[in-house]
């Protein structure tokens, strides 16, 4: 195949972060972007103060308010409702996830050549189950939150079920297209000795795709934290609330200490993660 005028003299990787490059400034211009609105006004000396603070972490209210809990009482609190938030909603989406991935994966199809009509059936569950799949991952869950709130008030429920929705689409997504696309080997053995498509699916694939399966929930589990934290910004009272609440007043160094406990919190479950991936690789 003769090479284009491009690809000779730029390459095709050249040539595709060039057209990156072009869709990049073309974007930044229909945006209105200008850097030079970073450094108007005081804006260089709040964001130099905000980033002294985390030098500075408070360990008391900047505010002190008679009556007041203590405030890394209160902290620790709120990290700890958020971190129960993003669990519940994972107990929610997981199982729907993978329930979901069981008709959006054509791994542990049988051999239909022969039956049409089965293979017309399987079509339609695998394409009805894929677009149930885009829609919900297509509505980000702050949008879901701000529906649920709308229909049924401000509470944990609202937001649980907001995140358990979209995150359904998206692990449903990632496991089916893990399975696709993983190794077959073990399950093709099962079926050559005379096991059923599904048992060499369930026995033979899935066990060999897990380390991959749980890796991903995990970092879906960070997500659903961070998602959690950003919730609070519309009134649910997880860490993101204390965040915003500090943030109106101005008190930079009470920010610093719940985002240093949000960190936290995610290595945490970084470490958790790794240690159930070690155990099952092993």
């Amino acid at each position: 195949m003769t090479p284009t005028l491009c690809q000779r003299y730029l390459g095709s990787r050249r040539a595709t972060l060039l057209g990156i490059g072009i869709a990049a400034a073309v974007c930044a211009w229909l945006l209105g972007l200008d850097p030079r609105r970073l450094v108007e006004g005081s804006s260089l000396k709040l964001a130099g103060e905000f980033f002294a603070a985390a030098f500075q972490p408070a360990f008391d209210y900047e505010s002190p308010v008679d009556g007041a809990p203590p405030f890394l009482l209160v902290a620790f609190q709120s990290v700890l409702i958020t971190l129960r938030f993003a669990l519940l909603a994972m107990t929610v989406a997981v199982p729907c996830g993978m329930v979901l991935t069981l008709f959006a994966t054509t791994a542990w199809w049988p051999n239909v050549s022969n039956r049409p009509w089965l293979r017309a059936i399987l079509r339609i569950i695998y394409v009805t189950t894929r677009a149930i799949m885009a829609f919900a991952r297509s509505i980000h869950e702050l949008i879901w939150g701000l529906l649920f709130i709308t229909a049924v008030g401000l509470s944990s429920e609202a937001g649980v079920i907001a995140v358990a929705i979209p995150f359904s689409g998206i692990l449903a997504k990632i496991y089916s297209e893990m399975l696709e696309e993983h190794a077959r080997d073990s399950q093709e053995a099962l079926e050559a000795i005379g096991a059923d498509s599904f048992s060499a699916f369930f026995f033979g694939l899935i066990p060999r795709a897990l380390p991959d399966l749980v890796s991903y929930t995990f970092y879906r589990l960070e997500c659903a934290l961070r998602t959690a934290a950003v919730f609070g910004f519309i009134g649910i009272e997880t860490i993101g609330y204390r965040i915003k609440v500090s943030s109106d007043e101005f008190h930079y160094r009470e920010i610093w200490t719940y985002l240093y406990l949000l960190f936290t919190a995610v290595a945490l479950i970084e470490w958790w993660g790794a240690s159930i991936r070690k155990r099952l690789r092993n």
